[in-house]
């Protein structure tokens, strides 16, 4: 009797390729040796490719994830965190479940799972702090919804829209700091959404709070909706926009027309752009057992002086600021609304030009036309 033939197992980095999760291979000098599919595919915004750069190269030397290599490295032994903040120099991915083991001697292997879902509402009076935030917030709000209700019976057409506005303002606000409540906290309200509607919000909120940048819009009105929550997404831009319009005053005086530069061209006068495009051959996979979507594309463009390069590595990190009065807590809230609708936040800057990049994904049913 002839006796089957076994062919011998695969090795370990073809098990690892197959995984769906993203997995990274990392050696003792925190180099990464291997990248599945699956990370390759997340961080496939990268153009040098990742494989020989050290963690701290892609995601900062005090990120949450070279942290939590780093330890796992020096202990020997495997460590997991969960919603643990996916984020580096000019990029955000929203948050993840992470588990570091050592595979043999020196060399570690980093599995992602990324969030899929919204978290659960916490136990009742479990974050008192929000809670009492969220109740703060909401006590004046009632006085400002009448006092711009009186100014939109104004005779002025410009008053009365601007009363409107205040007043659609108030009830969006209003609805978020419900959601800080434990007890109220919900999950994202995801509908069809079109991002022009979320922008041109935005934008109308943007322009009387500074009335010396000029916004400009370059859409694609092709676009298909979304799926998601209105409100959240015009929070997260209007985060984003708020830090570019900053940072556009930043690189000039408001109170001063714009130069003559020395070939007489005036100096560009403080401006952001807001940008909507399909993106082509692109498709991310937001969670490991889910489809691979293509990207929608929203830039806000700025052209300020530029990010500190001292806060690149942990700009999406809470309390990362630059400035005097601000709590750095406005681009962590955007990273974390983006998150929550399975899209990512990347960041290019140099003097004059500044993009956050916001991918979000399409449904399969809304591809690109």
């Amino acid at each position: 009797m002839t006796q089957a033939v076994r062919s011998p197992p695969p090795d370990a980095e073809h098990w690892l390729e197959a995984l769906p999760a993203p997995v990274l291979g990392v050696d003792a000098g925190e180099r990464v040796r291997f990248a599945n599919a699956a990370a390759a595919e997340l961080l496939a915004g990268f153009g040098r490719g990742i494989l020989g750069r050290r963690l701290s190269e892609i995601f900062g030397a005090e990120a949450p994830l070279t942290l939590l290599a780093r330890r796992a490295l020096a202990a020997q032994q495997t460590i997991a965190e969960t919603e643990l903040t996916l984020s580096g120099p000019g990029f955000s991915l929203g948050r993840a479940s992470v588990a570091a083991a050592p595979v043999g001697e020196g060399f570690l292997a980093l599995v992602l799972q990324l969030r899929a879902r919204a978290r659960a509402a916490g136990p009742p009076g479990g974050n008192s702090a929000a809670r009492t935030l969220a109740h703060e917030v909401r006590n004046p709000l009632a006085g400002i919804r009448a006092a711009a209700q009186l100014v939109a019976r104004d005779d002025d057409p410009e008053l009365r829209q601007l009363g409107l506005l205040i007043c659609e303002e108030v009830d969006r606000i209003r609805r978020l700091t419900e959601r800080l409540d434990p007890v109220q906290h919900q999950a994202p309200k995801r509908a069809r959404v079109n991002i022009h509607e979320a922008l041109e919000r935005v934008r109308l909120v943007l322009a009387p709070t500074y009335p010396n940048v000029k916004i400009s819009e370059r859409y694609d009105p092709s676009l298909p909706d979304l799926r998601g929550d209105l409100d959240q997404l015009i929070q997260a831009f209007l985060n984003i926009a708020k830090n570019a319009a900053e940072a556009a005053l930043s690189g000039s005086d408001p109170k001063k027309k714009p130069k003559q530069r020395s070939d007489g061209a005036a100096e560009l006068a403080p401006e952001i752009v807001f940008v909507t495009r399909f993106r082509p051959g692109l498709k991310i996979r937001a969670a490991a057992t889910g489809a691979a979507r293509p990207q929608l594309e929203a830039l806000v463009i700025d052209n300020g002086p530029g990010l500190d390069p001292a806060i690149m590595d942990r700009l999406f990190l809470p309390f990362a600021t630059t400035k005097s009065n601000g709590m750095g807590l406005g681009l962590t809230v955007a990273a974390d609304i983006i998150g929550r609708h399975d899209g990512r936040i990347e960041v290019e800057s140099a003097p004059g030009a500044t993009t956050f990049r916001v991918l979000l994904p399409l449904d399969p049913e809304n591809d690109a036309p």
